[in-house]
């Protein structure tokens, strides 16, 4: 039952907005791991890296969120990553987010775009290391797939 309530739940919003529109090749030590790849739903993929059996890494692909209407944009988001304590610090977040973004854009998508919390540094740190750029800040109150009072500020780099 409390599972049911907290979907009705208001929920605050405060995030970045990270666009690629043109791939930027990843810079850094290439990590030495294979990304695999599950396709969970039409709107939802994963991408996952393994060491020793064991899932290191996750970043999940969304087809829409409703959060770029607010920027008036669409397309493919990455979201929802996570990497084990004991693997942070190899740089395999932004080798995932910068692959991911490598296969859309090759494929014909225009950009492909991170939302992250404006307090989450280190996955602000990996996405800008990866070749992302800031778009937007967006603050706003959350009800359902509902947006009130929405604070959009664009960001220039």
């Amino acid at each position: 039952m409390k599972k049911i309530l907290r979907k009705f739940k208001v929920i605050f919003i405060d995030v970045y907005i990270y666009q690629m529109l043109n791939y930027k090749p990843f810079n850094a030590a290439t990590p030495n791991y294979r990304i695999d790849k599950s396709n969970l739903s039409k709107d939802k993929t994963c991408y996952f890296i393994k060491d020793s059996n064991r899932v290191v890494h996750k970043s999940y692909l969304f087809s829409k969120v409703f959060l770029l209407k607010s920027i008036k944009k669409s397309g493919p988001v990455i979201g929802d990553c996570s990497t084990v304590e004991s693997h942070r610090g190899q740089s395999i977040y932004p080798y995932v987010i910068n692959k991911i973004a490598k296969d859309l854009l090759e494929n014909d998508n225009k950009a492909v775009f991170i939302v992250v919390d404006k307090n989450n540094l280190s996955s602000i740190k990996g996405i800008e290391k990866a070749g992302f750029s800031k778009l937007a800040s967006i603050v706003a109150k959350r009800w359902l797939w509902f947006y009130f009072k929405r604070e959009v500020v664009y960001l220039n780099n």
